[in-house]
């Protein structure tokens, strides 16, 4: 009795396999992809930048009414929940000269880590003008997708064009971090993410930093919901 071939078949049953194989791959490198920049970048760094008295960083139009400031640990999970709300508002506040974004390194689930990644954003910007914003970015990118680890000094380095050994070495004295920290402490910050606001005469020296105060309710912890920053930024228009 003739058998019938079975060699037709599995040739079907691998090319199937295979196609299998290949879309779970890509499905696979899709989502790493955009775990990696669930931060939703944006363009600071081609905004004005300076630096506050203490040397805080500042991006946006020097005569906006408003500074927002935000204490942040790049480890922390609600700051990272958080960090979609402040996307936004600088999109449509920051990037629009509406208001100006301070960003405070306040180190709380970080750690040693995070104090080490503030002194590396100070020193990266001593490298190259703009490199902080940049790195600002890059720090929520490496802990959306996994990669916030002892290593990030490297990754900074080769993402941003940076000479490791340099920015290694500035790193083991640079100080912006610890001010950050005491400027938080100083004026009630106790946990991450906190939001202050600064309230600004065009020519002069931003305004004192202070806990938002609206329709009654001052936001002194945690993450201050979009619709109240839009509303005291737009009240603050002229």
């Amino acid at each position: 009795m003739k058998r019938k071939s079975t060699s037709q078949p599995n040739r079907q049953l691998i090319t199937i396999v295979a196609i299998v194989v290949i879309v779970v791959a890509v499905v696979a490198i899709i989502a790493i992809l955009l775990s990696g920049n669930r931060s939703g970048d944006v363009n600071l760094p081609s905004l004005p930048q300076a630096r506050q008295a203490d040397g805080g960083f500042v991006v946006g139009n020097p005569n906006a009414p408003v500074t927002l400031i935000e204490f942040a640990d790049f480890a922390c999970p609600h700051c990272q929940e958080y960090h979609p709300t402040i996307t936004q508002y600088l999109n449509d506040y920051v990037m629009t000269n509406k208001a100006k974004f301070e960003y405070r390194v306040f180190p709380t689930a970080g750690g040693q880590l995070s104090e080490y990644t503030g002194q590396l954003l100070e020193c990266a910007e001593d490298q190259k003008a703009g490199n902080y914003w940049k790195g600002y970015n890059l720090m929520f990118n490496y802990a959306f997708s996994g990669r916030y680890t002892q290593d990030v000094g490297r990754l900074l380095a080769n993402d941003e064009s940076l000479n490791y050994s340099d920015l290694l070495s500035c790193a083991s004295s640079a100080t912006q971090v610890k001010t950050d920290e005491s400027f938080g402490s100083n004026h009630g910050v106790t946990g991450t993410p906190a939001v202050m606001i600064r309230y600004n005469t065009p020519g002069a020296a931003d305004g004192d930093p202070q806990f938002i105060t609206y329709n009654g309710q001052t936001y002194n912890q945690g993450g201050v919901p979009y619709s109240v920053l839009a509303a005291v930024t737009d009240a603050a228009q002229k």
